[in-house]
């Protein structure tokens, strides 16, 4: 039997206060895996195009 989620409940915690360090510096430089993250996006973007043919 399918069983199918009406609601999802999502809950963050945000500190107001700033960090030590810069707040604008990005802790994984974007560089550093664009061609996996290239290939990942290729497959998804791949996947939905299959679903979208059908």
């Amino acid at each position: 039997m399918p069983v199918q989620i009406n609601e999802v409940i999502i809950r963050a915690v945000v500190d107001p206060r700033p960090s030590t360090g810069t707040a604008n510096e990005p802790k994984c430089p974007p560089g550093a895996n664009s061609g996996q993250d290239a290939e990942l996006l290729q497959k998804v973007l791949e996947i939905i195009n299959e679903k979208k043919e059908r």
